[in-house]
């Protein structure tokens, strides 16, 4: 079962727990061939996940390594319409931003409605910012690992 647990930054996406302090090898061990590779570069690498329901809304997770320890998870939205998440023949910033009102809307639920639409917030193991990525061009809600919360 998928779950979001924001107070210890915890985000269960069913074959594996995101967590603070996971280790890449048991993240592989975990997800066998359910994860794709995203970037390999030296010790930096990252992997996409298949679609998830976290309380009520579709993402297509993303877990990010630096030197084998987690450092971020990337939640994007999976458009339900398009195979594989949002579709780039589709894609506009104002696309984009009404997805990351959604998603602001959905941390805001996930927080017990103490959440705003532009904040980020921060707990004992890191940071989570829900929005735009403007170099991107793509929204997202992400979780970032303090250092001293990494293995």
């Amino acid at each position: 079962m998928s779950k979001v647990d924001l107070r210890s930054g915890l985000i269960d996406v069913g074959i594996v727990e995101l967590r603070p302090g996971l280790e890449e090898g048991s993240f592989l061990a975990a997800v066998a061939n359910d994860a794709r590779p995203l970037v390999h570069n030296g010790a930096h690498r990252s992997y996409v996940l298949p679609k998830v329901s976290l309380e009520g809304r579709e993402f297509r997770p993303s877990a990010y390594f630096s030197n084998g320890c987690i450092t971020s998870v990337h939640l994007t939205w999976a458009d339900p319409t398009t195979e594989g998440g949002s579709a780039w023949e589709n894609h506009s910033f104002e696309r984009e931003r009404v997805i990351a009102t959604e998603d602001a809307k959905w941390l805001a639920t996930v927080l017990e409605g103490k959440g705003s639409l532009t904040d980020s917030y921060t707990f004992a193991w890191g940071t989570v910012w829900s929005g735009l990525d403007q170099r991107g061009g793509f929204s997202l809600v992400a979780l970032r690992y303090s250092e001293a919360q990494r293995c």
